[in-house]
């Protein structure tokens, strides 16, 4: 079940992030963009934002019980570099500071503090104009997970820890509310799950019908509400 869910917002991720790249070429072939804004009019300033939020999620599940990253504080940056009017390539790193825990009948126990780090490049596109735009995004990239203890005792036996680095995408909505005249300056609200892979399989067919990548494997789950300061630099 965990690896269909995984495998169908995989799925979606793709789809999206092709569709918003198709509806702007499409948009810019036309002289337009989907939001209203013109293709000929200057181009849109670069955009930096920095948001603060909260990340929660991230079971395994194992025969006695549930291993789990830890709910903790995030915090992201994102440099959104327009490609039109409605559409921005979008560079990003969120850090969640937190722990992993292991979770039983009995309690809790807390394993060991750990950072979970994601490293994304991806498209972010708004969806109408005015002081509050709402977007939606997707991107792809990776996941680092570092733990702070070199070993943990797990069911009374110890275990070697170290950082992994792993396959993840992100979906994402929100909003952006700029205010003033020049509306250099906003406000940055969203929503996202993270999903990253584990046990992960991969493989690339050739036939008469042409080629077919697959991916396959388990996913850790994780979501962030987040809001923040967004710049217009430059423009």
């Amino acid at each position: 079940m965990i690896k269909m869910q995984y495998n169908l917002m995989l799925v979606i991720s793709f789809a999206l992030m092709a569709t918003l790249c198709t509806g702007e070429a499409l948009a810019q072939r036309r002289g337009g963009s989907p939001s209203g804004g013109s293709a000929s009019g200057p181009k849109p300033p670069i955009e930096l934002s920095v948001t603060y939020g909260s990340m929660w999620g991230g079971n395994i599940q194992t025969y006695n019980g549930k291993i789990r990253t830890a709910t903790g504080p995030s915090y992201g940056i994102a440099l959104d570099i327009p490609v039109h009017p409605a559409m921005a390539l979008e560079l990003s790193y969120t850090r969640q500071d937190g722990g992993l825990d292991y979770d039983t009948r009995t309690g809790k126990e807390r394993l060991t503090d750990m950072s979970v780090n994601y490293w994304q490049i991806g498209a972010i596109r708004g969806l109408l104009d005015g002081k509050v735009r709402p977007w939606i995004s997707t991107s792809l990239g990776a996941t680092y997970y570092s733990p702070t203890n070199s070993t943990v005792i797990l069911d009374g036996d110890e275990y070697r820890t170290e950082g992994a680095t792993k396959f993840s995408f992100i979906i994402g909505l929100g909003a952006k509310a700029y205010f003033g005249k020049s509306e250099r300056i906003g406000l940055r609200a969203s929503m996202k799950v993270l999903p990253t892979l584990y046990n992960t399989g991969a493989g690339l067919w050739f036939g008469s019908g042409g080629a077919s990548l697959g991916v396959t494997g388990n996913a850790i789950w994780q979501w962030e509400a987040a809001i923040g300061l967004t710049v217009k630099l430059g423009g």
